[in-house]
């Protein structure tokens, strides 16, 4: 695809986040942008004013840089990459100068029916020229796992400040509605669920301040808490059953020491992830329920890295990758168990897969591409001529 450039060489804001603005900055240098990078503060969204950009990209929606886009005219490229990111049902987001990037097709396209014109799908990827770059060494075994799980194991609002307080009768209804997310779309009618009667019941025992937002009703709001909740005690359940079985390590906070025996600390995301990811036999993805079709950046660092993967299942993982020619997906707790044990006893297999996925991503899913996928579509909008909401849906 062709990028137009304002002028000689088009200039672009990108705010730093603790993950990904880099290898953005990256990618749109390599496109022959002027690329500056900025920490994320007052005054540097401020300074928009004097600097005055051709564009400005951040890593998630930031409602206080779109109001100030807005009043420069200058376009607004958010990429949103987290689940749920609370700011994107900011009225701000439907600014004529915001163009909002997600990679959850699903929120995108609700957004979308509430009447946010320029959201779109964009799933995250690699930076392969950084991980070729990655230098590990070999006589370091501390990273030779059979198994590895490489993630934050976050205490919910809804443990901590809401459950503690409800009666028996509410507690077992929300007991019962995030027993229902086991069901691969639980989530999808979640938020249906959750009567006025329930909602006020929560309000009124537990005294949590649960609204929504202008995008955002007080019951989805409360979906995504119930839904976190799920994911907590989800990921929990599947580490303690894989222990009884298999060698597993787990890298993450310190929130897993409690709860499993194979915790053994973090894992920096630079330094050390890309050698836990190739040097496991298997790397595990376990995708929050309510996550409803888009896939982390996990799953792109892992492949990037030539790693084996096996992912529980989102729309997605078909969308982009074929199962079993680029990754394993599992179908439920059991599904996982047998897949571990057959992949632990066949070696070339598993390699030929990690192998056909590292290729899979390099060929389709690196930061130029995504680069080049939202200049194209923003510059198609500022032609007055509608962008794609998707390469991958209609």
């Amino acid at each position: 695809m062709h990028i137009e450039q304002a002028g000689a060489t088009a200039s672009i804001a990108v705010f730093e986040s603790p993950v990904i603005s880099q290898d953005c900055a990256e990618a749109l240098q390599s496109l022959g942008f002027n690329v500056t990078t900025l920490a994320l503060n007052e005054d540097n969204v401020m300074g928009l004013m004097s600097t005055r950009p051709d564009y400005v990209l951040t890593i998630n929606f930031n409602q206080y840089i779109s109001e100030v886009c807005e009043l420069l005219k200058i376009p607004y490229l958010a990429w949103v990459i987290d689940t749920p990111c609370y700011p994107i049902y900011d009225k701000a987001i439907n600014h004529s100068h915001s163009f909002t990037f997600i990679y959850d097709a699903a929120v995108a396209r609700r957004l979308r029916q509430s009447g946010v014109r320029q959201v779109y799908h964009l799933p995250v990827a690699a930076n392969m020229a950084r991980i070729g770059q990655f230098q590990y060494e070999h006589q370091d075994s501390s990273f030779e796992n059979e198994i590895s799980f490489v993630a934050n194991l976050t205490r919910t609002e809804y443990r901590t400040a809401i459950l503690p307080h409800l009666s028996a009768q509410t507690g077992g209804c929300c007991q019962r509605l995030i027993d229902s997310l086991d069901q691969p779309e639980g989530f999808l009618n979640l938020s249906a669920q959750l009567g006025d009667e329930l909602l006020s019941a929560i309000k009124q025992e537990s005294g949590y301040p649960l609204a929504g937002d202008h995008y955002l009703s007080v019951a989805e709001k409360l979906a995504y808490l119930l839904g976190r909740e799920h994911s907590w005690r989800e990921r929990i359940d599947i580490i303690q059953e894989l222990e009884k079985r298999f060698s597993v390590v787990v890298y993450g906070n310190d929130e897993w020491q409690a709860q499993v025996s194979s915790y053994v600390g973090h894992a920096d995301h630079f330094t050390q992830m890309p050698g836990i990811f190739q040097r496991s036999k298997i790397n595990l993805n376990i995708i929050r329920s309510f996550v409803e079709s888009g896939l982390p950046m996990r799953v792109f660092d892992v492949l990037s890295c030539g790693g084996f993967l096996v992912s529980n299942d989102k729309d997605d993982l078909h969308r982009l990758f074929t199962d079993g020619k680029d990754l394993v997906i599992y179908r439920d707790n059991q599904d996982l168990l047998d897949i571990c044990a057959y992949y632990l006893e066949h070696d070339e297999e598993r390699r030929s897969i990690a192998q056909h996925g590292r290729v899979t991503l390099e060929k389709n899913h690196t930061f130029v591409q995504r680069m080049t996928d939202m200049l194209t579509t923003v510059q198609s909008e500022l032609r007055g001529e509608p962008g794609a909401f998707s390469r991958w849906y209609r």
